[in-house]
Parts: structure tokens; sequence; C-alpha cells
């Protein structure tokens, strides 16, 4: 599914999340994994235990809220396993979370994904993947002001991708995607949504470092109960409806310098809300610098339309260098929202085969429409949620069985419009974990 018109899912595959995947680890989602392929390895299955310990001063994400220390101890697992030309991999975690002072906020929390990778005869090939994640979640910007709620959130979500063509000149690519947002607190169900995107588009590869394609996109978002009627105490709907022309392009030199964009021409119209329509121009922009081998930079830029923006972190497994897997902090975004502005930077520095550090600045700046409906009326009032963070973390792959993760984090949220509300947060945890491979 396309990262812009994905409702609460993950973006590592996209430009955006490929910025974050050095951020810190919050008490908002205490989970591990990803539903991508693991490096190649002789042994294709793997097995884990964790335990992580983090501080968070204020666990309820509110104004003043209190601290705590929480503890997680997870069990993941996954495998990576080719058949001929065709990939199948899983990958998956359930985490036990509790906090030490408040106990209201104890879950289990869980990320669960697979896919396929397949190639076929007359240059046929594609891909499906599925996702379920399931961990806290921050407050959600609307008429209410944040209380100290316990709030999860439950992500759904399935993906195709058929592409004809292969590695040659021309290329020709449809996309499918279906994602589901729900929420446990009653105050957040406004912002419960399912979203459906397709697309179809035709790439060309002048060389072997460019490449550029011309697409159609289509998304479209239900909210079943976007809008409370104070008269009738009914829930009213609300369907976004939206149309992207996608021209893209990605551009890469020796694997030291690597670039990729999107400027798309956007239409969104809303059924259940007047005067909030959104047309004009919206993109993306990723560039990736690697000076050494240990050494890589990355920065991207985003202006999308359609879906709220908000970061969750979690912690997976990946692989260095040596092919050791270590525990990192990987970071998502979430979208479901009207217009969106973020930007990205983040540094990565491996200081031995062994050591990892990464480190970043995250800055997201969303633009919502709260409308309130009464006596047959409806006024949409304008709302502004901007975020932004610092974080530092590293890794150290003690054995290849044993890996020890650190990560520090500082984030600002300030929400201005028909609520207003803001508040910091600062976090600290180490995490480590036993690989059977």
């Amino acid at each position: 599914m396309n990262e812009t018109t994905s409702p609460r899912r993950r973006a590592l595959p996209v430009a955006i999340g490929a910025a974050l995947a050095c951020a810190g680890t919050s008490a908002f989602a205490q989970d591990a994994g990803s539903g991508r392929s693991l490096a190649s390895d002789p042994n294709p299955y793997y097995v884990g235990v964790s335990e992580g310990l983090t501080h968070d001063s204020n666990v309820f994400r509110i104004p003043s809220g209190p601290s705590d220390t929480f503890s997680s101890t997870s069990l993941s697992g996954g495998f990576d396993q080719r058949f001929s030309r065709q990939q199948i991999f899983g990958r998956g975690s359930v985490s036990l979370n509790r906090y030490f002072d408040q106990s209201q906020l104890d879950n289990t929390s869980y990320n669960l994904g697979t896919g396929v990778n397949w190639e076929t005869v007359e240059n046929l090939s594609g891909n499906l993947n599925l996702g379920a994640n399931r961990s806290l979640s921050a407050p959600v910007a609307g008429l209410a002001a944040p209380g100290a709620v316990r709030n999860v959130a439950t992500t759904e979500n399935v993906d195709t991708r058929v592409r004809w063509g292969g590695a040659s000149l021309l290329t020709l690519e449809g996309t499918a995607g279906y994602s589901r947002l729900k929420y446990s607190d009653p105050q957040s169900v406004a912002a419960e949504s399912k979203g459906r995107t397709a697309s179809l588009g035709v790439f060309y590869r002048p060389g072997a470092l460019l490449r550029v394609g011309l697409s159609g996109r289509v998304n479209r978002t239900e909210s079943p109960k976007a809008f409370l009627d104070p008269n009738t105490g009914n829930f009213l709907p609300n369907t976004i409806k939206g149309k992207n022309v996608d021209l893209t392009a990605s551009y890469e030199v020796s694997g030291f310098l690597s670039a990729n964009g999107r400027v798309s021409y956007t239409q969104q119209k809303n059924s259940g809300v007047s005067g909030t329509d959104f047309s004009g121009i919206t993109g993306g922009l990723g560039v990736t610098y690697r000076p050494t081998a240990r050494t890589s930079f990355r920065i991207d830029a985003s202006r999308d339309a359609g879906f709220d923006a908000s970061l969750f972190n979690t912690v997976g497994f990946t692989t260095n260098s040596e092919g050791v897997p270590v525990l990192t902090t990987i970071a998502g975004r979430y979208k479901n929202n009207r217009v969106t502005d973020t930007i990205a930077l983040g540094v990565n520095y491996e200081v031995t085969a062994k050591i990892g550090t990464n480190a970043g600045v995250n800055y997201s700046r969303a633009k919502l429409t709260t409308t309130v409906v009464g006596a047959g009326s409806q006024a949409g009032r304008e709302t502004l949620d901007k975020q932004r963070s610092i974080f530092i973390g590293a890794n150290y792959a003690i054995t290849r069985n044993w890996g020890l993760n650190c990560n520090a984090a500082y984030t600002h949220r300030d929400v201005t419009g028909t609520t207003a509300f803001a508040y910091n947060d600062n976090t600290i945890g180490c995490t480590t974990q036993y690989t059977w491979r």
C-alpha cells in the first residue's frame, strides 16, 4: 500500500520511513519485528527472546503527565525461505509490557508480518504482504482534551504488487492495498478507519542508474463514526476519496549516493465535511549518502494529503555487515489526516563490525479539520498538530546470538486549534535479546 494512502501503517519501504529507521524506543510501541524479509542466511529460521527496561517521563503523552518505568518481555521468531525463484518470509513478536506504577497501562502488544515474493514466466513478478500490529497509542487530536487513559491501537494491512517487465526498459506495475485501524479508547472512535488504495503505472529505465515512472492512484478512506451529532447522539460517517497522478524517479550512483522522489497532483474530497476538500501538489524526496562503508546519512521530506501523521517506534532484528543479528530500533509512521508536512534526518555509523550507533531528528506538521455537527449545520475548524523529536541509540552484537540495544529520545508535541494541548516526553531504555538460528 502506498504510504500516502495507508492509515496507521508502516512506511519503512517508502521514502519517509527510511530516514526514521534509527528512532528511539518509546512507551507507545513496545513490540518488535516487522513484516519484511530477513537478510540471507544459511539457516532461514530464527527464534528469539528479549527483555527490555525503559523509563518514560510522560507515559500517557498528556500535559504534565506522570512518569514511570516499564519492562517488556518478548518472544519473537521469523523465517526467510527460497523455493527456486519464489521467496516466502515472515516475522513476528509478542511482548508482555508491565508498568511499575501505572498498572492500568499494562498490555500485551504484538507485531506480525508475512509475505511472498514471486516470479514466473513472461517477465511477470510481484509480492504480497500481510501485517498486523497492536500497541499503546499517543492521544488523537480532536474535540476532546486528552486524559490519562489507556488507548490501544490495532492495525491490519494487506498489500500486493504485480509487475510486468522485470529489469527491462519498460515496466508496467499495478498495486492494491487494504488497511484498518481501531482504538480501544471510545474517545478515539472518530479516528477509526478503513482504507483502500490502488494504482497503475508505467516505468522507464533509460540507464542502469535512473528509473522514472508515471502512475495513476486512487484511495478511499472510510470513517464510520467520524462525527457526533449532539442533537441526536448519533455518529455520522465520512468518506475521503482521493485521486492522484504521480511522477516518480529514483537514481543511484555506485551505492554511495541514491535518491528517490515523487511529485503528485492530488484531488481529495470528503463526503461528510464541507470546506475541507484539497487540490494541489504533494510529493516527497529522499536522499541517502554513504561516504564510507561504515557511515550513512539519510534525509527525507514530504507533503501528503489525506491522513494524520504520528510516529511509533519499535525494536526489531536486523543484521550487521557480517550477517550477525542485532537489535535495532525501527520507526514507522501512521497517517490518517488532511495535509501533512514532514522532514527527517538520520545518521548511522558502524563503530566496529559488532557495534553500531544512530541518531536523528524528525519534524511533522499535520493540518486537520475538526468538524462540529449540530442543528443541521457543519463547521470546520482547522487544527495544527506539530511534533518534533531527537534521538540517539547504539546496538552491540555481544556474540552471534546475544545482542544489546540502548536508546534515548526527546519528543515535543503541540496541538493548536479547537482543543489545544502540548506536552514533552523523554525516554531512555535498553533491551537485550538471545536468538537461536
